[in-house]
């Protein structure tokens, strides 16, 4: 586990796009927190990490799932649960697509929605908490399996 504490949004996006910088096709990355705690914020910085402009990217709460083409022809997906009911309702997105896709990262706000869909899956988990109105402190759950890779990230 590592954790990160950021004082204003511009902190969580390079903080996003360091990690982004350590991202392979495949990865799948689930954002956890309250309403408002950065998740959306996070997601803009994995954007630019990937060469997306950080400005393209908008909650797709209602539309609940957004591509954005990046550099070196990865995709990043950015899946919000909030609105399903259950995994059930993944099928209407295509997720067993976006998990099998050789070129995409996806990151999902809300997993909890669908935690029965992420079991036995290597999940780089982000949970975020407010601190106060700017501050927020972001833990890193990291899975052995990508501990390597991912080592010294937050350390930036």
């Amino acid at each position: 586990m590592m954790i990160r504490t950021t004082e204003h949004a511009e902190a969580t996006m390079r903080l996003a796009a360091e990690l982004a910088s350590r991202l392979e096709p495949g990865d799948l990355l689930t954002l956890d927190g309250p309403l408002g705690s950065g998740k959306t914020c996070f997601v803009r910085g994995l954007a630019r990490g990937l060469g997306v402009d950080p400005r393209d990217v908008s909650s797709p709460t209602f539309v609940l799932c957004h591509e954005y083409a990046g550099r070196d022809g990865l995709t990043l997906a950015h899946l919000d649960a909030y609105r399903l009911s259950g995994p059930e309702e993944l099928e209407t997105i295509g997720w067993e697509d976006l998990l099998a896709a050789p070129d995409t990262i996806l990151a999902v706000e809300w997993p909890s929605r669908i935690a029965s869909a992420l079991k036995g899956r290597s999940v780089i988990e982000i949970i975020f908490e407010h601190v106060d109105d700017c501050t927020r402190r972001i833990e890193f759950n990291v899975p052995e399996s990508l501990r390597d890779r991912l080592e010294g990230f937050a350390h930036v």
